[in-house]
Protein backbone atom coordinates (compact mmCIF):
# COMPACT_ATOMS: atom_id res chain seq x y z
CA UNK A 1 0.00 0.00 0.00
CA UNK A 2 1.46 3.38 -0.99
CA UNK A 3 1.38 5.88 2.10
CA UNK A 4 0.01 9.40 1.02
CA UNK A 5 2.82 12.10 2.52
CA UNK A 6 0.46 15.04 4.37
CA UNK A 7 0.87 17.67 6.66
CA UNK A 8 -0.74 17.22 10.12
CA UNK A 9 -3.56 19.97 10.66
CA UNK A 10 -2.30 22.82 13.35
CA UNK A 11 -4.43 23.86 15.86
CA UNK A 12 -6.80 23.04 18.53
CA UNK A 13 -10.01 21.94 18.29
CA UNK A 14 -12.03 24.27 21.04
CA UNK A 15 -15.56 24.62 19.18
CA UNK A 16 -18.36 24.60 21.53
CA UNK A 17 -19.38 21.41 19.41
CA UNK A 18 -16.22 20.03 20.20
CA UNK A 19 -13.72 20.22 22.79
CA UNK A 20 -11.99 18.79 26.11
CA UNK A 21 -14.78 19.55 28.22
CA UNK A 22 -17.23 18.68 25.73
CA UNK A 23 -18.10 15.07 26.33
CA UNK A 24 -18.12 12.91 22.95
CA UNK A 25 -20.89 10.14 21.54
CA UNK A 26 -19.85 7.25 23.45
CA UNK A 27 -17.98 4.12 21.32
CA UNK A 28 -20.42 2.08 20.63
CA UNK A 29 -23.15 4.21 19.78
CA UNK A 30 -20.52 5.31 17.13
CA UNK A 31 -20.13 1.20 16.05
CA UNK A 32 -23.68 0.95 16.46
CA UNK A 33 -24.67 3.72 14.34
CA UNK A 34 -22.12 2.47 11.61
CA UNK A 35 -23.06 -0.80 12.16
CA UNK A 36 -26.83 -0.16 10.87
CA UNK A 37 -25.78 2.38 7.93
CA UNK A 38 -22.91 -0.06 6.87
CA UNK A 39 -24.87 -1.83 3.86
CA UNK A 40 -25.53 1.67 2.80
CA UNK A 41 -21.90 2.87 3.03
CA UNK A 42 -20.26 -0.05 1.62
CA UNK A 43 -18.84 -0.99 5.05
CA UNK A 44 -17.50 -5.02 6.56
CA UNK A 45 -18.11 -5.60 9.16
CA UNK A 46 -14.19 -6.83 9.95
CA UNK A 47 -13.45 -3.13 8.51
CA UNK A 48 -15.91 -1.71 11.50
CA UNK A 49 -14.55 -3.85 13.67
CA UNK A 50 -10.79 -2.27 12.81
CA UNK A 51 -12.80 1.01 13.09
CA UNK A 52 -13.53 -0.08 16.37
CA UNK A 53 -10.32 -0.45 17.18
CA UNK A 54 -9.49 2.73 16.51
CA UNK A 55 -12.07 4.65 18.85
CA UNK A 56 -10.70 2.20 21.41
CA UNK A 57 -7.51 4.28 21.49
CA UNK A 58 -8.99 8.21 22.00
CA UNK A 59 -9.57 9.12 25.10
CA UNK A 60 -13.21 9.91 25.93
CA UNK A 61 -12.50 13.60 26.49
CA UNK A 62 -10.44 15.16 24.00
CA UNK A 63 -9.42 17.89 21.40
CA UNK A 64 -8.56 16.08 18.74
CA UNK A 65 -9.66 12.76 16.70
CA UNK A 66 -6.15 11.18 15.56
CA UNK A 67 -5.31 7.78 16.62
CA UNK A 68 -1.46 7.43 17.61
CA UNK A 69 -1.59 3.69 18.35
CA UNK A 70 0.44 1.54 16.26
CA UNK A 71 -0.19 -1.27 13.82
CA UNK A 72 0.94 -3.56 16.49
CA UNK A 73 -1.58 -1.81 19.14
CA UNK A 74 -4.61 -2.24 16.60
CA UNK A 75 -3.60 -5.69 15.68
CA UNK A 76 -3.66 -7.03 19.36
CA UNK A 77 -7.09 -5.20 19.70
CA UNK A 78 -8.03 -6.63 16.38
CA UNK A 79 -7.12 -10.40 18.43
CA UNK A 80 -4.57 -11.12 16.14
CA UNK A 81 -5.22 -9.83 12.61
CA UNK A 82 -2.37 -8.99 10.45
CA UNK A 83 -0.62 -5.87 10.05
CA UNK A 84 -1.54 -5.97 6.35
CA UNK A 85 -5.16 -6.01 6.95
CA UNK A 86 -4.90 -3.42 9.63
CA UNK A 87 -3.59 -1.18 6.41
CA UNK A 88 -6.33 -2.58 4.08
CA UNK A 89 -8.89 -1.67 6.37
CA UNK A 90 -7.45 1.64 6.77
CA UNK A 91 -7.24 2.21 3.09
CA UNK A 92 -10.57 1.10 2.98
CA UNK A 93 -11.91 3.72 5.25
CA UNK A 94 -9.64 6.68 3.62
CA UNK A 95 -11.23 5.62 0.36
CA UNK A 96 -14.85 5.89 1.91
CA UNK A 97 -14.41 9.16 3.69
CA UNK A 98 -14.52 8.25 7.34
CA UNK A 99 -10.65 8.51 7.85
CA UNK A 100 -7.41 10.73 6.68
CA UNK A 101 -4.04 9.20 6.70
CA UNK A 102 -2.04 11.76 8.31
CA UNK A 103 1.86 10.24 7.96
CA UNK A 104 4.63 11.89 9.46
CA UNK A 105 8.51 11.32 7.40
CA UNK A 106 9.82 8.42 9.63
CA UNK A 107 5.97 7.11 9.28
CA UNK A 108 5.79 6.85 12.89
CA UNK A 109 2.30 8.46 15.12
CA UNK A 110 2.60 11.28 17.22
CA UNK A 111 1.92 14.90 18.34
CA UNK A 112 4.08 17.78 19.03
CA UNK A 113 2.75 21.00 20.48
CA UNK A 114 3.92 24.39 20.27
CA UNK A 115 2.79 25.86 23.87
CA UNK A 116 3.88 28.99 23.15
CA UNK A 117 1.76 29.31 20.09
CA UNK A 118 -0.99 27.61 21.34
CA UNK A 119 -0.51 24.83 18.45
CA UNK A 120 0.17 21.37 17.36
CA UNK A 121 1.25 18.77 14.88
CA UNK A 122 -0.01 15.63 14.74
CA UNK A 123 0.70 12.54 12.51
CA UNK A 124 -1.50 9.20 12.63
CA UNK A 125 -5.16 8.33 11.54
CA UNK A 126 -7.30 11.24 11.73
CA UNK A 127 -11.04 10.64 12.54
CA UNK A 128 -12.62 13.77 12.15
CA UNK A 129 -14.47 13.21 8.46
CA UNK A 130 -16.00 10.01 10.49
CA UNK A 131 -17.08 12.27 13.41
CA UNK A 132 -18.20 15.57 10.59
CA UNK A 133 -20.45 13.03 9.22
CA UNK A 134 -21.99 11.14 11.96
CA UNK A 135 -25.49 13.24 11.86
CA UNK A 136 -25.24 11.79 7.66
CA UNK A 137 -24.44 8.34 9.20
CA UNK A 138 -27.37 8.46 11.75
CA UNK A 139 -29.89 9.46 9.36
CA UNK A 140 -28.86 6.61 6.91
CA UNK A 141 -29.08 3.97 9.94
CA UNK A 142 -32.52 5.23 10.82
CA UNK A 143 -33.48 4.97 7.32
CA UNK A 144 -31.94 1.21 6.65
CA UNK A 145 -33.88 -0.05 9.71
CA UNK A 146 -36.85 1.64 8.80
CA UNK A 147 -36.47 -0.38 5.14
CA UNK A 148 -35.67 -3.18 7.27
CA UNK A 149 -38.64 -3.24 9.57
CA UNK A 150 -40.46 -2.58 6.50
CA UNK A 151 -38.84 -5.82 4.69
CA UNK A 152 -39.80 -7.89 8.21
CA UNK A 153 -43.91 -6.86 7.79
CA UNK A 154 -44.07 -8.12 4.23
CA UNK A 155 -42.11 -11.28 4.73
CA UNK A 156 -44.60 -12.28 7.80
CA UNK A 157 -47.09 -11.19 5.46
CA UNK A 158 -46.20 -13.20 2.54
CA UNK A 159 -45.64 -16.58 4.39
CA UNK A 160 -49.36 -16.04 5.96
CA UNK A 161 -50.59 -15.67 2.85
CA UNK A 162 -48.53 -18.48 1.14
CA UNK A 163 -49.51 -20.59 4.72
CA UNK A 164 -53.39 -20.40 4.25
CA UNK A 165 -53.31 -21.44 0.97
CA UNK A 166 -51.21 -24.75 1.49
CA UNK A 167 -54.03 -25.04 4.43
CA UNK A 168 -56.72 -25.54 1.66
CA UNK A 169 -54.49 -27.10 -0.64
CA UNK A 170 -50.92 -28.83 0.77
CA UNK A 171 -50.07 -29.19 -3.08
CA UNK A 172 -50.58 -25.44 -3.83
CA UNK A 173 -47.16 -25.15 -6.36
CA UNK A 174 -47.51 -20.95 -6.00
CA UNK A 175 -47.22 -21.46 -2.29
CA UNK A 176 -44.45 -23.87 -2.49
CA UNK A 177 -42.58 -21.73 -4.50
CA UNK A 178 -42.89 -18.93 -1.95
CA UNK A 179 -41.61 -20.50 0.69
CA UNK A 180 -38.11 -21.20 -1.25
CA UNK A 181 -38.07 -17.15 -2.42
CA UNK A 182 -38.37 -16.73 1.13
CA UNK A 183 -35.28 -18.60 1.87
CA UNK A 184 -33.28 -15.62 0.68
CA UNK A 185 -32.39 -12.62 1.40
CA UNK A 186 -34.87 -10.13 -0.17
CA UNK A 187 -34.59 -6.57 -0.25
CA UNK A 188 -37.63 -4.28 -0.16
CA UNK A 189 -38.71 -3.61 -3.81
CA UNK A 190 -38.14 -7.69 -4.40
CA UNK A 191 -40.82 -8.18 -1.31
CA UNK A 192 -42.94 -5.58 -2.64
CA UNK A 193 -43.11 -7.23 -6.47
CA UNK A 194 -43.60 -10.91 -4.55
CA UNK A 195 -46.57 -9.27 -3.07
CA UNK A 196 -47.93 -7.59 -6.31
CA UNK A 197 -47.30 -10.68 -7.69
CA UNK A 198 -49.19 -13.34 -5.54
CA UNK A 199 -52.23 -15.19 -6.84
CA UNK A 200 -53.06 -16.52 -3.45
CA UNK A 201 -55.20 -14.81 -1.32
CA UNK A 202 -53.37 -11.70 0.58
CA UNK A 203 -53.38 -11.65 4.57
CA UNK A 204 -55.40 -8.27 5.22
CA UNK A 205 -53.91 -6.47 8.13
CA UNK A 206 -55.91 -3.49 10.46
CA UNK A 207 -54.23 -0.27 11.54
CA UNK A 208 -53.98 -1.47 15.50
CA UNK A 209 -52.76 0.41 18.81
CA UNK A 210 -49.26 -0.43 19.21
CA UNK A 211 -50.01 -2.73 22.00
CA UNK A 212 -52.46 -4.92 20.22
CA UNK A 213 -51.47 -7.55 17.45
CA UNK A 214 -52.09 -7.33 14.18
CA UNK A 215 -55.11 -8.75 13.15
CA UNK A 216 -54.66 -11.42 9.91
CA UNK A 217 -57.33 -13.64 8.17
CA UNK A 218 -59.28 -16.27 10.41
CA UNK A 219 -57.59 -18.97 11.42
CA UNK A 220 -58.63 -22.81 10.61
CA UNK A 221 -60.74 -24.13 12.85
CA UNK A 222 -58.57 -27.49 13.80
CA UNK A 223 -57.36 -27.73 17.36
CA UNK A 224 -53.43 -27.16 16.31
CA UNK A 225 -50.91 -25.07 18.12
CA UNK A 226 -51.26 -22.03 15.93
CA UNK A 227 -55.14 -21.57 16.73
CA UNK A 228 -54.15 -22.36 21.01
CA UNK A 229 -51.67 -19.46 20.35
CA UNK A 230 -53.59 -17.20 18.54
CA UNK A 231 -56.34 -17.84 21.15
CA UNK A 232 -53.73 -16.89 24.03
CA UNK A 233 -53.14 -13.69 22.42
CA UNK A 234 -56.72 -12.62 21.96
CA UNK A 235 -57.00 -13.09 25.64
CA UNK A 236 -53.67 -10.69 26.53
CA UNK A 237 -55.64 -7.82 24.34
CA UNK A 238 -58.94 -8.10 25.61
CA UNK A 239 -56.88 -7.95 29.49
CA UNK A 240 -55.23 -4.41 28.40
CA UNK A 241 -58.47 -3.11 27.12
CA UNK A 242 -59.27 -1.23 29.71
CA UNK A 243 -55.55 -0.39 30.27
CA UNK A 244 -55.73 1.23 26.40
CA UNK A 245 -58.84 3.11 27.16
CA UNK A 246 -57.66 4.40 30.52
CA UNK A 247 -54.42 5.78 28.26
CA UNK A 248 -56.28 7.15 25.61
CA UNK A 249 -58.56 9.28 27.65
CA UNK A 250 -55.47 10.59 30.19
CA UNK A 251 -55.31 14.43 29.78
CA UNK A 252 -52.11 15.47 28.45
CA UNK A 253 -49.20 18.22 29.06
CA UNK A 254 -48.65 20.48 26.67
CA UNK A 255 -45.38 20.90 24.66
CA UNK A 256 -44.59 24.05 25.76
CA UNK A 257 -44.12 23.08 29.47
CA UNK A 258 -40.09 22.17 28.23
CA UNK A 259 -38.29 24.14 27.31
CA UNK A 260 -35.10 23.66 24.91
CA UNK A 261 -32.75 25.75 27.19
CA UNK A 262 -33.58 23.34 29.81
CA UNK A 263 -33.31 20.23 27.69
CA UNK A 264 -30.03 20.91 26.19
CA UNK A 265 -29.20 21.25 30.35
CA UNK A 266 -30.46 17.85 31.19
CA UNK A 267 -29.82 15.80 28.49
CA UNK A 268 -25.46 17.18 27.16
CA UNK A 269 -25.31 13.23 25.85
CA UNK A 270 -28.06 13.60 23.58
CA UNK A 271 -27.06 17.34 22.64
CA UNK A 272 -23.92 16.34 21.75
CA UNK A 273 -24.44 13.80 19.65
CA UNK A 274 -25.85 16.28 17.19
CA UNK A 275 -23.17 17.69 14.85
CA UNK A 276 -25.95 20.73 14.18
CA UNK A 277 -26.95 23.49 16.62
CA UNK A 278 -30.43 22.31 18.34
CA UNK A 279 -32.47 25.57 17.99
CA UNK A 280 -36.44 24.71 17.62
CA UNK A 281 -38.54 22.37 18.41
CA UNK A 282 -38.30 21.14 15.24
CA UNK A 283 -34.24 20.35 15.46
CA UNK A 284 -35.18 18.69 18.49
CA UNK A 285 -37.65 16.24 17.03
CA UNK A 286 -35.61 15.16 13.96
CA UNK A 287 -32.94 14.43 16.15
CA UNK A 288 -34.94 12.48 18.63
CA UNK A 289 -35.96 10.49 15.59
CA UNK A 290 -32.09 9.59 14.51
CA UNK A 291 -31.61 9.03 17.77
CA UNK A 292 -34.31 6.46 18.14
CA UNK A 293 -33.58 4.13 16.30
CA UNK A 294 -29.37 3.79 17.53
CA UNK A 295 -30.44 2.91 20.97
CA UNK A 296 -33.16 0.66 20.06
CA UNK A 297 -36.07 2.38 19.66
CA UNK A 298 -38.31 1.13 16.94
CA UNK A 299 -40.22 3.33 14.53
CA UNK A 300 -43.43 1.86 15.43
CA UNK A 301 -42.93 2.71 18.90
CA UNK A 302 -41.37 6.32 18.35
CA UNK A 303 -44.69 6.87 16.60
CA UNK A 304 -47.06 5.58 18.91
CA UNK A 305 -45.30 7.75 21.27
CA UNK A 306 -45.35 10.68 19.50
CA UNK A 307 -49.29 10.57 18.80
CA UNK A 308 -50.03 9.93 22.73
CA UNK A 309 -47.36 12.19 24.04
CA UNK A 310 -47.07 15.05 21.15
CA UNK A 311 -44.08 15.56 19.18
CA UNK A 312 -42.08 17.59 21.68
CA UNK A 313 -42.70 15.27 24.92
CA UNK A 314 -42.26 12.04 22.92
CA UNK A 315 -38.83 13.65 21.77
CA UNK A 316 -38.18 14.90 25.35
CA UNK A 317 -38.24 11.62 26.32
CA UNK A 318 -35.71 9.95 23.80
CA UNK A 319 -33.24 12.75 24.10
CA UNK A 320 -33.72 11.92 28.14
CA UNK A 321 -33.23 7.83 27.98
CA UNK A 322 -29.99 8.41 25.95
CA UNK A 323 -28.80 10.45 29.12
CA UNK A 324 -28.83 7.09 30.58
CA UNK A 325 -29.34 4.25 28.28
CA UNK A 326 -26.60 2.11 29.46
CA UNK A 327 -28.42 1.90 32.64
CA UNK A 328 -31.40 0.10 30.63
CA UNK A 329 -31.17 -3.43 30.21
CA UNK A 330 -34.00 -2.94 27.04
CA UNK A 331 -34.02 0.63 25.87
CA UNK A 332 -36.75 -0.17 23.36
CA UNK A 333 -39.27 -2.18 25.65
CA UNK A 334 -38.81 0.16 28.23
CA UNK A 335 -39.80 3.27 26.09
CA UNK A 336 -42.61 1.37 24.99
CA UNK A 337 -43.74 1.21 28.55
CA UNK A 338 -43.31 4.38 29.72
CA UNK A 339 -44.88 6.24 26.99
CA UNK A 340 -47.70 3.89 25.54
CA UNK A 341 -47.16 0.60 28.17
CA UNK A 342 -48.36 -0.27 31.23
CA UNK A 343 -46.35 2.09 33.28
CA UNK A 344 -47.14 5.63 30.46
CA UNK A 345 -50.29 6.37 33.49
CA UNK A 346 -49.07 9.17 35.22
CA UNK A 347 -45.80 9.33 32.76
CA UNK A 348 -44.24 12.68 32.79
CA UNK A 349 -41.30 13.79 30.88
CA UNK A 350 -41.41 17.46 32.23
CA UNK A 351 -40.82 15.41 35.45
CA UNK A 352 -37.76 13.40 33.92
CA UNK A 353 -36.29 16.10 32.09
CA UNK A 354 -36.30 18.27 35.63
CA UNK A 355 -34.47 15.34 37.25
CA UNK A 356 -32.35 14.91 35.14
CA UNK A 357 -31.33 18.42 34.84
CA UNK A 358 -30.94 18.70 38.78
CA UNK A 359 -28.52 15.87 38.44
CA UNK A 360 -26.50 17.76 35.99
CA UNK A 361 -26.20 20.97 37.86
CA UNK A 362 -24.94 18.72 41.10
CA UNK A 363 -22.73 15.98 38.76
CA UNK A 364 -19.36 16.53 40.11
Amino acid sequence: MAFTQATAPTGLRNSEILSADNPIPDRHIVVATLRNAAPRIGLSASVISTLDAMLSCLAPKRNHHTVFASNATLSFRRNGISDRTIRRHAATLQDIGLLVRRDSPNRKRFTKHNRHEGKALRFGFDLSPLFDRLHEIASIAAEVMKEREQVDYLRAKIRAAANASLTDNPNDEMALNVFRVLRRKLSLKECEQILSNLTISVVDAESVDDENPISTTTMTASDGQNVRHHHKSNKEHIDKEGILQKKQTAPMTSDASITIPELLSACPEAAQFSLRRIETIHDVIAHARTLAPMIGISTQNYEAAHERLGGLRAAATVWAIMQFHDKIKAVGAYFRSITTGSKSEGFSPEKLIRRLALAQKYAV
